[in-house]
């Protein structure tokens, strides 16, 4: 059985179409196949690509793990500045940013030398709900189907 390196980067040019988000959705989960819930993640990569998408011009996606974390990067050649700000309730953009913020560790953005931009945002490892056993009738005063109460 093939054990996946927890420390490993991947890396991958995403043209301005709308099929980049869903290439970006593969390269997530190939990068975390073993992790069992992966969705702040994958929310963080569609809304990223999203904002790229709209620069008009190829991007790049890169995922670099580093055991139970994950660093996303997407670089674009805009330089402006990222907008997190509150939109009114009468608009439906916006507030992609707002939700990188909510379903990551941290985020931020960068100027690179070479030109363009890097926003950025950290993810931990989802820990997987803890299944709930489900309720029966009482029984016994302490135990149900064999489970204590």
């Amino acid at each position: 059985m093939h054990t996946r390196n927890p420390d490993s980067t991947y890396r991958l040019p995403l043209p301005p179409h709308p099929i980049a988000a869903e290439q970006a959705r593969v390269l997530t989960r190939i990068a975390l196949a073993d992790w069992r819930v992966i969705d702040d993640v994958l929310i963080v990569v569609a809304e990223l690509v999203a904002n790229a998408v709209k620069m008009g011009d190829v991007f790049h996606l890169t995922i670099s793990r580093k055991g139970d974390t994950a660093l996303i990067e997407v670089w674009d050649p805009g330089e402006a500045t990222p907008d997190r700000r509150r939109r009114s309730v009468d608009r439906v953009d916006g507030r992609g940013l707002l939700l990188v913020e909510a379903c990551s560790k941290d985020w931020g953005w960068r100027l690179e030398e070479q030109g363009g931009k890097t926003i950025w945002a950290v993810c931990d490892r989802d820990v997987e709900p803890e299944k709930e056993i489900p309720s029966c009738p009482r029984q016994t005063p302490t135990t149900c189907s064999g489970h204590e109460r």
